[in-house]
Formats: C-alpha cells, sequence, structure tokens
C-alpha cells in the first residue's frame, strides 16, 4: 500500500471505527477480491463489537498489498458506505471512480416536479453496458433472467363507493375519479418492461377483488424460477389502508403479509417490491422555506412551464406499525398521516418520478439508491389551494428488509441463463 494511501487510513482511523456500521460485509468484500485471507476474514467476525471488529480490520488492511487501498473504497462502495469513500478522498491524490458503471455525468434532477419536459414522450431505460461479474456473488440479488419476473399493477380510476349524505340529504360518492392514474400506469408498463419483466394490470377493482387478485397471485408458478416480483397500487388511501372502488378497505399490514415468506414460499428469499400510490392520512405539509438561492431556481424553473400545481389534487379520503418482512422493499408516495400529490395531466408525483428515476439510474445504482432520488425529486413538488394563498409540498419513503444489494441490470443476462439458451439451440 502506498504511503499516501496509509496515511489516510491512520489519520481518518477514528472516523472509520464510527462510521462503518457494516464490518463484516467489508470484510466479506475484501475476501471476495482476495485482499482478505479466510483467516483474516474471519478474525474481524469473531470480533462482538462493532468498533472492535472495525479496529482490526484497519490493522490488517495496510499490509494487504497495493492494490488493498483501492479494492477497499470500491467495496466500501459496494455496501453502501459512500460518505466514508468521500471522506478518504476528499482533498488527497486518490480519486475513486466505480469500475463497473458507464462513465457518463449525471445531469440534475428537474429543479419542480411534475416536469413536462421530463415526462412527454416515451421513457427510455439506459442499459447495462456488459455482463458484470460482481453479482455473481452473495451479496446481491441474482437479476439475470429474462424475463426477470412480474410486476402486478392495480389501477383504480373510477369510484362508486362509499356514500355520505351532502347538506341536501342527497348521497354521492366520496371518493373523487383519479384524474391522471393513467398516465401512471402508462410509465410504469413501458419503464418495468424495457427492464424485462412481464406487466399485468388490473383495473377499477373491489376491496375484495384486491385480495383475491393478490391471494392467486402468489400461488402462480411463473414465480419459482423469476428473480424478483413488484407490486404497484394506485388509488385513493387513508391511514394503514388503501381503498376499492366500492369503499371498502385493504390494509397495508395485509398486504404486506400476503407477501411474505410463508404465503409466498416460491418468493420467500427473492426480493419482493411494493410501491404504493395512495394518500396515508389527509393532512398537508406546507414546508419550511429552502435557502434564497434554491426559491430563486425553483422559480426560474416554474417560469418555463405552465403552472402544474392548479392541476394537483390528492389521494386523500388517518397508518398502523407493521410487522417487517425480510426481502421487501415498501415504498409509499407520502408519509405517515400526510396526503400525496397528483397532477391530472401528467400522474402522481410519486410513480412518475419512481418511473423516472428508475429509466435513468437503474443500469447502476441499486434500489435503495434510486428511491432516495425519488425522494428529493417528490419533495419538489408543489401544490397550491384553491386561493393561490397557500404552497403544500410532500416527501415520499420507503422502507427495506432486503439482506443484499438489488440492482435490476436492465439489458443483462446472465451467464447461466446464456449457456441454458446455447445449449437449448444446439440440442
Amino acid at each position: 500500500m502506498e504511503d499516501a494511501d496509509r496515511r489516510a487510513l491512520q489519520l481518518n482511523r477514528t472516523f472509520l471505527v464510527k462510521n462503518i456500521a457494516n464490518p463484516d460485509d467489508v470484510a466479506d468484500g475484501l475476501f471476495t477480491f482476495e485482499i482478505f485471507t479466510e483467516g483474516m476474514k474471519d478474525e474481524v467476525e469473531v470480533e462482538k463489537i462493532k468498533e472492535k471488529k472495525m479496529r482490526k480490520l484497519l490493522d490488517i488492511l495496510p499490509r494487504r498489498g497495493p492494490q488493498a487501498f483501492k479494492l477497499f473504497l470500491k467495496v466500501l462502495m459496494d455496501t453502501h458506505n459512500d460518505h466514508v469513500v468521500k471522506q478518504l478522498t476528499s482533498g488527497s491524490s486518490t480519486t475513486y471512480t466505480p469500475p463497473y458503471h458507464q462513465q457518463d455525468e449525471e445531469e440534475d434532477l428537474p429543479q419542480t416536479w411534475p416536469d413536462p419536459t421530463s415526462l412527454e414522450g416515451k421513457l427510455t431505460v439506459k442499459l447495462c453496458s456488459s455482463h458484470n461479474t460482481r453479482f455473481q456473488n452473495g451479496r446481491y440479488y441474482k437479476m439475470g433472467r429474462n424475463p426477470r419476473g412480474r410486476v402486478l399493477v392495480i389501477n383504480n380510476k373510477i369510484f362508486f363507493g362509499p356514500l355520505e349524505e351532502d347538506e341536501s340529504g342527497k348521497r354521492r360518492v366520496t371518493l373523487a375519479t383519479r384524474e391522471g392514474t393513467e398516465q401512471d400506469e402508462r410509465k410504469i408498463f413501458e419503464v418495468f418492461e424495457q427492464m424485462n419483466f412481464i406487466v399485468d394490470v388490473y383495473n377499477d377493482k373491489k376491496g375484495e377483488d384486491i385480495k383475491d387478485i393478490l391471494r392467486q397471485e402468489v400461488k402462480k408458478d411463473f414465480h419459482r424460477t423469476a428473480d424478483c416480483f413488484v407490486l404497484v397500487i394506485m388509488t385513493h388511501g387513508t391511514s394503514g389502508s388503501i381503498y376499492g372502488t366500492d369503499g371498502k378497505t385493504v390494509s397495508i399490514e395485509e398486504i404486506k403479509k400476503q407477501f411474505n415468506g410463508e404465503n409466498f414460499p416460491a418468493m420467500a428469499d427473492k426480493p419482493k417490491v411494493l410501491l404504493i400510490q395512495a394518500c396515508r392520512g389527509d393532512e398537508r405539509d406546507e414546508g419550511v422555506r429552502e435557502s434564497t438561492h434554491i426559491n430563486q431556481e425553483i422559480k426560474k424553473a416554474e417560469e418555463m412551464v405552465k403552472d402544474l400545481t392548479l392541476n394537483s389534487e390528492t389521494d386523500s379520503h388517518t397508518e398502523i406499525v407493521t410487522p417487517t418482512m425480510s426481502h421487501m422493499v415498501v415504498a409509499t408516495a407520502s408519509t405517515l398521516g400526510m396526503v400525496s400529490f397528483r397532477n391530472k395531466m401528467y400522474g402522481s408525483w410519486f410513480l412518475q418520478a419512481v418511473a423516472f428515476i428508475f429509466a435513468r439510474y437503474s443500469y447502476k445504482d441499486d434500489i435503495l439508491q434510486m428511491l432516495t432520488k425519488v425522494n428529493e425529486l417528490v419533495s419538489r413538488g408543489r401544490a397550491k389551494d384553491s386561493s393561490q394563498k397557500k404552497e403544500f409540498v410532500a416527501i415520499s419513503e420507503f422502507s427495506s428488509t432486503l439482506s443484499k444489494s438489488l440492482y435490476f441490470c436492465p439489458g443483462l443476462v446472465s451467464e447461466e441463463i446464456q449457456q441454458n439458451r446455447i445449449q437449448q439451440a444446439s440440442s
């Protein structure tokens, strides 16, 4: 190891000990790249306290040859310690370039959302440039089949319940038609289809119909040979539940339970992604004012397009804590108790952001990195009340019980699948 790299480890030792949360994963990564021997990896893992694990790792690392520091940075990136890489490389001659990704400059995310220039027309998914051997080890979910898996979409637009009496005693439907939801359906379909998923759409389903669709889904033999499953729900919602078109509710806890390892054995150890476009309450967030510079940039962007905020409405009509499910990511359009917004022309802030981000970044980012970008994009949305006196914001959120990194790897087919195809063609 070069003196400069050894010194960077020494000067940042306390920072590394405190800020690397998963030393066992880092040691395993170094073992994978043959920087650590199995005995060295065991020396780290046998320690009971995280800080002692890191000290042991840092005692061994400087003695492991000229490539040790560079591969250490690579492993840190793989194990979601990007902030540590920045700390180690800032102000030094050492620079780190991710070795597996296409090298291109990322454009800034749109300053306002929804952004017509970003959403008009078809989204094109960026493809991985070549097969990547890093996805063959145990720290990544397998993602090389074609098709990858199924995307089940439930899209409720027109509701006929529940009913309530207005001031004149006339009974009317409480839940409004969800204008613009067809745009969400279209974008989700085109993006996931390009990522080698089979997309199946169900429109305008009652509460019991939704439950039955989910029960039937987990029984499909298709999932036994699939890599991943995705559920997308577009409907009205309340705290802890989503609405069927008849006004009957289905709890989010019940939906998650349907896809746990016990009820969905074919996908027990495979990744499951749930994307829910629905309000989780009826509160609206007026937000806090950003810096003057940021506000000026937002105003400039707003002046370039029509004021779309007048066409934004909520999917609200208040969430209980649910048990965690393994190998599952759940992303929702809003935080607990808050409304989500949907633009009548362009679709929901959340699912449009999902489609936009997945199309642009799935070739190089894992799902947690992409959903963080989705949160940022949704937070840039603005909705105004009818009097134009108040401006509301929203933020999406996600939770994860994944135990490995989930990359969609669009365009890639695993070597195992390629070999099977060759054998089938020659037989």
